[in-house]
């Protein structure tokens, strides 16, 4: 129940993040934070070009000092629950107490994943059972290895007590089929703690950076909106696109603004701030839109994100108040009726967008055509987060494919 129903208003939010430590060169922190947990020895799990990149391995390999005893450097975006299986044999392998996460949301993705196969005895068993049951458990009895993130992009994979992932063993001999989607989720492992520093996110492509930016800014607008929320959520969310609106224009520059920076990677911090609790995930409708483009398409979440959240927000807002008078007290926009402050939103939000230069038209996608919508409408009106809508949102296939055709 959350503090919008009435007559009796009450909530529960039931979150227990990791430290956060913000700032330019704070991983070389990282050293201080295993001390103070007892944790003696870190594997760090990035991918291949992250783990080439001397401006990010060097301060974080100086961060951890003596506690590094080795890098995984073989993640992917694909996400297998392979990967995750081979990083959770190099920690027995290494001996090592703590995973720390470099990179991307698929490289914090593989490390929470490992860390749950590492609270079983017999690691490989335990991922044969999740191709067979759909997801990756934490063992009751077992205690998976701590995680500590180093993001260095802004989708805001990180603050979360999940993880997805595709569910094979055998990547190479699923590549005529489709992979299985799973997911792996416990309270456990939310990072013990997480460390966002802004000399990192400057090693990160442009395209890279400013699409998971939008990515990471539409969960404070999720947030808001979910039937999940609640004061604290509406506190961090309502923030977090105060600090978007400041910080976003300098992402693209190829010298950004040191405070303006900062205000991008905070706002991110405070947009999911509690999106992610056990047994409640707050992240719905735009979410489910972007994830109908995930499979087929090489495009970032982000750049769907871009393109279609303020479609979305159009269509949401044709159904449901959708708390569009706190989203435009976020957004620093005003209207004069309804109707009003729901178009300022969603211009607002597209706004966010071409401050990160993102495309606008979904016709801008390589390799996407118009005559594909129908199956991709179809993927999305399954996606697990469209139920979390707002009340009144329940769009069938038809206008899922309406909106697809508006943002071509």
């Amino acid at each position: 129940m959350t503090d919008q129903d009435a007559p009796t208003r009450r909530f529960a939010l039931d979150y227990d993040p990791g430290e956060l430590r913000c700032g330019r060169g704070c991983v070389a922190d990282l050293d201080a934070v295993l001390a103070a947990r007892d944790l003696d020895s870190a594997l760090v799990v990035t991918g291949e070009h992250v783990g080439a990149n001397a401006d990010v391995m060097a301060p974080v390999e100086a961060g951890l000092g003596d506690r590094l005893v080795g890098v995984f450097d073989e993640t992917t975006p694909a996400k297998h629950l392979a990967t995750g299986l081979a990083t959770a044999e190099r920690v027995r392998e290494s001996g090592a107490d703590a995973l720390v996460a470099v990179g991307s949301g698929s490289s914090l993705d593989v490390a929470k994943v490992a860390s749950a196969l590492t609270s079983h005895d017999d690691p490989r068993a335990a991922a044969e059972r999740a191709v067979d049951a759909g997801s990756v458990e934490v063992a009751p009895d077992g205690d998976p290895v701590p995680v500590v993130a180093v993001p260095t992009t802004l989708a805001g994979a990180d603050l979360s007590v999940i993880a997805g992932v595709g569910l094979t063993l055998d990547p190479a001999g699923s590549a005529d089929r489709e992979i299985p989607n799973g997911s792996a989720s416990d309270r456990r492992l939310m990072p013990t703690a997480l460390l966002y520093d802004l000399a990192l996110f400057e090693t990160t492509p442009k395209g890279v950076l400013c699409a998971s930016a939008m990515n990471g800014i539409d969960k404070a607008v999720e947030c808001l909106y979910s039937p999940h929320a609640t004061p604290v959520t509406d506190a961090t969310a309502m923030r977090a696109l105060s600090l978007a609106r400041s910080g976003f224009a300098t992402l693209p520059e190829e010298s950004m603004d040191e405070g303006r920076l900062y205000d991008a990677v905070a706002g991110v911090v405070l947009a999911q701030y509690g999106i992610s609790t056990p047994g409640t995930y707050r992240a719905s409708v735009i979410h489910a839109f972007a994830h109908g483009f995930s499979h087929d398409y090489d495009v970032h979440q982000g750049t769907v994100h871009g393109v279609l959240a303020p479609h979305v927000l159009d269509y949401v807002f044709e159904h449901a108040d959708a708390r569009r008078d706190l989203l435009a007290q976020g957004l620093g926009v005003a209207g004069s009726g309804d109707h009003a402050l729901a178009q300022r939103v969603v211009d607002a939000v597209a706004a966010l967008g071409d401050d990160l230069g993102l495309p606008s038209r979904l016709r801008e996608i390589d390799g996407l055509a118009r005559g594909e919508f129908p199956s991709i409408a179809a993927e999305i009106r399954e996606d697990g987060l469209l139920p979390a809508a707002p009340e009144g949102v329940d769009p069938t296939t038809d206008e899922i494919e309406g909106v697809l055709n508006t943002a071509w």
